[in-house]
């Protein structure tokens, strides 16, 4: 049997993929790239799962990108934060602006993330509201701190310096730290005007991003809703019912959209038989696949291919 096809992408693959003159790196745990996208690279519009961490600054231009099947406006002076195992794919965007578009990247890994000295309970806590959404806008003063913290990580990653890494993960804790406090002054001004979002509301959302952190890491073998609901201790119908309150997508909805994204990127950007994804994603044969996918996308899997 052939190796089997993944389209996940780390520190590693980035740094292969991407030009050696747009990246400054230290060895395999954090990379800064400077990444020009003319609308034409392939590589950004097929799906993509990420093994790290990314920030993802941009200094140009404006594109509609999908994050966990979840569509974000990213223009300049955003910041979009993405976290291990995301599914992240370019949608859209106008000519000029996907021509022009630039983005500043910091790709690091779990290690280097864990070594990071910010407050995340804090963040968390207080900014569990707008920590929906992985893309903020950064204020004006903010973006100039950004483009001047930039600048020094990359001369200091390029310098060789003694104790540099560590220099580079303080400047990068900073960065966290602030884009962390416009998400919580936000969340004030929010309770300012008497949207005061309740302890049984955190608790949703603290369901539904387990929930979907569940799915992320086992849709590929667990179709049904039983095996999320049995991880999180509560029933099936509840937690549909919550997730369904939350996002606005019930649990099977967001178990589905997980399994046909895989399932779509493995037929249009692979040569993989059916019966190879058939197997890579646990049904119990093709007749029932080919029923599965026809049903949620009005095709086959050969008449999608095609």
């Amino acid at each position: 049997m052939r190796e089997s096809y993944d389209f996940s992408v780390n520190i590693r693959t980035l740094k292969k993929e991407l030009s050696e003159r747009s990246q400054i790196s230290i060895g395999d745990d954090v990379c800064l790239f400077s990444v020009e996208y003319d609308g034409n690279d392939d590589r950004f519009s097929k799906p993509i799962r990420l093994v790290g961490n990314v920030m993802v600054f941009c200094v140009k231009g404006s594109v509609q990108m999908s994050v966990n099947l979840n569509e974000y406006e990213v223009k300049e002076g955003s910041l979009m934060i993405l976290t291990d195992q995301d599914i992240v794919k370019v949608e859209k965007g106008s000519d000029d602006e996907i021509r022009n578009l630039h983005w500043v990247m910091i790709a690091m890994s779990q290690n280097f993330l864990s070594d990071l000295r910010v407050d995340f309970k804090k963040i968390l806590s207080e900014g569990v509201t707008l920590l929906e959404t992985p893309v903020i806008h950064l204020h004006q003063e903010i973006r100039g701190y950004f483009e001047d913290y930039l600048k020094l990580i990359g001369k200091l990653a390029d310098s060789q310096l003694p104790m540099y890494k560590d220099a580079v993960r303080s400047l990068i804790s900073s960065m966290v730290s602030i884009a962390a406090g416009q998400w919580i002054a936000d969340v004030n001004r929010i309770r300012d005007k008497k949207f005061v979002v309740d302890s049984r509301s955190q608790h949703k959302t603290f369901i539904y991003r387990q929930f979907i952190k569940l799915v992320s890491e086992n849709y590929a073998k667990q179709h049904q809703v039983i095996f999320y609901a049995d991880q999180l201790c509560m029933s099936p119908k509840y937690l549909s019912k919550l997730i369904k309150e939350v996002s606005g997508k019930s649990a099977p909805e967001w178990i589905d959209a997980y399994v046909l994204l895989e399932a779509k990127h493995l037929l249009k950007y692979s040569d993989m038989p059916v019966k190879e994804i058939v197997f890579r994603l646990n049904f119990s044969n093709q007749t029932v696949f080919y029923k599965y996918f026809k049903a949620h996308t009005g095709m086959t899997p050969t008449e999608y291919r095609n």
